[in-house]
């Protein structure tokens, strides 16, 4: 199936009325979000007045109106807009549009917004669908209150985005979304529950805040792109910014790793330690603390990797093996299995091995096997419960090949003296 998005077109040539009564609102010199709530706030009276009409039950009345939104206190101590303003908003729906059923759910899909649009303080009574949006301005949502869910799946924010005081009541929709500027989701009062998706969202250059919040045990984090650690390269003009933004960004991850723990989303927070001490050793000054912050991460990528140290682990055995083995090509009685099993035996500090010869009249001390012999913490008397054997070929240069054996390619007893077994 094809995930290709549909095409967007400017908000200005749309004829979708909700559009309209967006930019009609932000028109205002002073309060953008009063014209819009002045409507919500005549539609919500449109239809508790249609309710009160019906011939039904207080509490089946009542949970209709929290159903559509009508019970909202706030809204209700709202501004109402003049009539003009209210004439004016209706004219921008159809002529035949019935005001008091005009509370469905409200979609903005598709749309190019190229206008700096503040939604402070606005009420939104109903779910609200900002699909595939691209926002080229800031725009502002502080204090904003979703009565009944907001969803921006795979829209495109280019500058700033405020959350700063939002209520969601519902969980919010951020997946797949591009988040190009400085994101602010913080909550200036006492701790507010927060439920969003963030599920493969991008954040490019800045790492969203959340402080004040206290994450949903349902946010999703999965797939999400953070920001790349910024680095010090010493140009004098640009080393405080570099400097503020790696602050920024450790006091983002220390925050939403304490959640992430708090939640139980052990992945996430292994995510935000990993990312907090890249920046920890990008902001270090230079000296060998620096040095050895950058060497955990270019080894182990900060304790997350499992990849690098088992390459690091085999490039120890695999240069010895390579050097022993230009060794061995001289030696006749040293195969390639030799010197692969001994310098194992080097990579591995627990794993011994020694020789093990019989002796028979025609070939006295021919090697028969070896034993692989785990005897850091074992008494020798135990070794044959924890050794692997293999036969030998016989040759006629078993004495030399012994006391190679013997020797284990150890490069603080090469070369020895000559001797016979």
């Amino acid at each position: 199936m094809s995930d290709t998005k549909p095409d967007r077109i400017l908000a200005e040539e749309s004829d979708n009325p909700w559009v309209k009564l967006i930019l009609w609102s932000n028109e205002h010199p002073i309060r953008p979000a009063y014209r819009w709530n002045g409507f919500m706030k005549y539609l919500v009276e449109e239809r508790r007045a249609r309710l009160e009409s019906l011939n039904m039950t207080d509490e089946r009345r009542l949970i209709l109106m929290q159903d559509w939104g009508v019970a909202s206190e706030q809204l209700e101590r709202a501004w109402s807009v003049s009539v003009d303003e209210l004439e004016h908003a209706k004219n921008l729906f159809p002529i035949d549009t019935n005001f008091s059923q005009l509370l469905p759910n409200i979609t903005i899909d598709n749309l190019i917004f190229r206008k700096e649009l503040s939604f402070a303080g606005a009420f939104f009574v109903r779910p609200i669908s900002f699909k595939n949006c691209c926002f080229e301005r800031p725009i502002d949502f502080y204090g904003a209150n979703f009565e009944q869910g907001a969803i921006f799946s795979g829209s495109e924010f280019s500058e700033t985005v405020d959350f700063g005081d939002a209520q969601f009541r519902v969980a919010a929709l951020f997946d797949r979304v591009t988040f190009c500027g400085q994101i602010n989701f913080y909550w200036s009062e006492n701790e507010s529950n927060l439920l969003a998706n963030f599920r493969k969202a991008i954040f490019e250059k800045m790492t969203p805040r959340f402080h004040g919040q206290k994450f949903h045990p349902a946010c999703d984090f999965h797939g999400v792109t953070w920001p790349k650690i910024p680095e010090r390269k010493g140009q004098k003009k640009t080393e405080d910014i570099i400097e503020g933004a790696l602050l920024d960004q450790i006091t983002s991850y220390e925050f939403i790793r304490t959640q992430a723990e708090n939640i139980g989303q052990l992945e996430l927070r292994k995510e935000m330690i990993r990312r907090e001490l890249a920046c920890r050793a990008e902001l270090a000054e230079p000296s060998f603390e620096r040095l050895l912050r950058k060497a955990y991460g270019w080894i182990c990528d900060h304790g997350t990797s499992i990849g690098r140290p088992a390459w690091a682990l085999f490039g120890l055995w695999f240069v010895p093996f390579v050097a022993w083995l230009g060794w061995a090509a001289q030696e006749a009685a040293v195969t390639t299995w030799d010197v692969f099993y001994h310098t194992g035996g080097r990579m591995l500090p627990f794993v011994g091995a020694m020789p093990m010869l019989r002796s028979t009249p025609s070939k006295p001390y021919a090697p028969r096997r070896m034993c692989c012999i785990f005897s850091a913490p074992w008494p020798r008397s135990s070794a044959r419960f924890f050794c692997f054997s293999w036969p030998w070929r016989s040759g006629s240069n078993s004495a030399c090949r012994s006391d190679a054996i013997r020797r284990r390619f150890d490069p603080w007893h090469f070369p020895p003296s000559p001797r016979r077994i």
